[in-house]
């Protein structure tokens, strides 16, 4: 039989493809890892991982085993995650208000996880700006909300980080930008921007501007939209450039292209956080960002 602590040290070593460094991550010293990795290989029947003096790496086994070594591991954790849940009473509904954006790649994962782990937990959600989604947690219409920080204000309010999201640059198909993997940001200041507006996120539209001056310019905004795909409309009606989420390329919109920002990734990302109201803190809330944040 494989138990989970099994899993967990194979996983840990094909993530770190080093026994000495997976072996202090697991507190535990390297000959015992090594013989554990040996015996889960032949619980398997298969060779996970070869390894030489040199180099330790996955096998085409290896790689299939380890997707679903972390799922099984996943799951596990859901599992006890639902029956603790139920032992706490985490029952009810939980209001949750997002930014647009955070549902085309980060949400959708963390809903799922959070209701395997809380059936009894109903969620209720609105798409919103930053500014719109503060003034509802203020008005107590929403529990929590995922915001772009900072905020003018956080009186009130607690924010926890759940993860760091990257920009891209949308431009129209017919572009000459169009089709290129890459671009610098300082090889744009003669381009009309589309900006989202920064009264409404001034996290997101904030980073886009420091990072353009560092790039030596300021973006000549031709048009606002307070929301993505109103942006990403007026691109490929060919008004403009935009830097928008990453997370808008999963959209397929047509006469609209996505290129890399080379030079300015450190610059160009922003924030996803949880905001909720400082008095209101409760056993569903800290349940979300546990969820949300191990999912990173």
């Amino acid at each position: 039989m494989i138990d989970i602590r099994q899993l967990q040290q194979f996983v840990m070593v094909a993530t770190e493809l080093n026994f000495g460094r997976a072996a202090r991550r697991l507190h535990m010293s390297q000959p015992p890892l090594s013989m554990a990795i040996r015996r889960l290989e032949q619980s398997v029947g298969a060779k996970l991982l070869d390894r030489t003096r040199h180099y330790v790496r996955l096998t085409p086994a290896g790689e299939i085993f380890l997707e679903e070594a972390r799922r099984t591991i996943a799951q596990a954790q859901f599992a006890i995650e639902a029956a603790q849940g139920v032992e706490r009473g985490l029952t009810g509904v939980l209001r949750l208000s997002f930014v647009p954006s955070a549902a085309l790649d980060f949400l959708p994962g963390v809903l799922q996880r959070f209701q395997a782990a809380y059936p009894s937990l109903r969620l209720v959600l609105t798409a919103e700006t930053t500014r719109k989604e503060i003034e509802a947690l203020h008005a107590q219409s929403v529990d929590a909300a995922i915001i772009v920080p900072p905020l003018a204000d956080t009186t009130g309010l607690d924010i926890t980080v759940l993860r760091t999201a990257t920009m891209v640059l949308a431009v129209p198909g017919n572009h000459r930008l169009a089709g290129r993997k890459s671009i610098a940001l300082s090889a744009l200041p003669r381009e009309a921007f589309i900006s989202f507006p920064f009264a409404e996120g001034r996290g997101f539209a904030g980073a886009v501007l420091a990072a353009c001056h560092a790039a030596g310019f300021t973006p000549r905004i031709v048009q606002e939209a307070s929301q993505m795909l109103t942006v990403l409309t007026l691109v490929a009606s060919g008004l403009g450039v935009a830097v928008v989420p990453g997370a808008m390329k999963t959209i397929h919109l047509n006469n609209v292209s996505f290129v890399e920002i080379s030079n300015a990734r450190k610059l160009l990302r922003y924030d996803l956080a949880l905001a909720s109201s400082s008095n209101r803190r409760n056993a569903m809330i800290q349940a979300f960002v546990d969820v949300a944040r191990r999912g990173r």
